[in-house]
């Protein structure tokens, strides 16, 4: 009996554009755990801040920066992990590894705009009202800010991890 099983999709990449499109995935997983680690600064800054002026620009910059630039990289990353994968003899879900770091990467862009966006923008709206009363709306301001930068950091860590040491 013959597999009747459709043939795995890959694409073929010459060295040259291999080389292009592995840099751009590496600026671009490289720069998303930057993004998170300046995410994770300014919503620590904001979360101890004494001064309301510092916690209202923190959560300002959180709202300006964070989501445009953490979709940018983060799809980038999708974007170039699902190219090289569909190059390589790894494939895209043909090894737990591979298929791990997908996962990841989907859930973290997918919780951008879900969870990060509207907490940001709720943030920033409250640290907008900078006055006398602001020390009673600080606890309001969403202390949840603080885990993004640290729990999106540490998966992508592990998605390293598993890059380099391909269990």
């Amino acid at each position: 009996m013959t597999s009747t099983r459709a043939p795995a999709i890959r694409l073929r990449l010459g060295p040259s554009t291999r080389r292009g499109v592995l840099l751009v995935h590496l600026a671009c997983s490289m720069g998303w755990l930057g993004v998170d680690v300046v995410v994770a600064v300014l919503a620590v800054t904001a979360a101890t801040a004494d001064d309301p002026f510092l916690v209202a620009s923190a959560y300002t910059a959180l709202h300006t920066f964070a989501v445009p630039v953490l979709l940018t990289v983060g799809l980038g990353s999708l974007g170039t992990g699902l190219l090289l994968g569909l190059a390589s003899r790894w494939g895209v879900v043909r090894t737990r590894w591979v298929l791990g770091k997908l996962v990841i990467n989907v859930v973290l862009v997918a919780l951008v705009p879900v969870l990060l966006q509207p907490q940001v923008a709720e943030a920033a709206r409250l640290a907008r009202q900078v006055d006398a009363d602001l020390s009673e709306r600080l606890g309001r301001i969403p202390v949840d800010l603080l885990f993004p930068g640290f729990v999106s950091g540490t998966a992508l860590v592990v998605a390293a991890v598993l890059a380099i040491w391909k269990p």
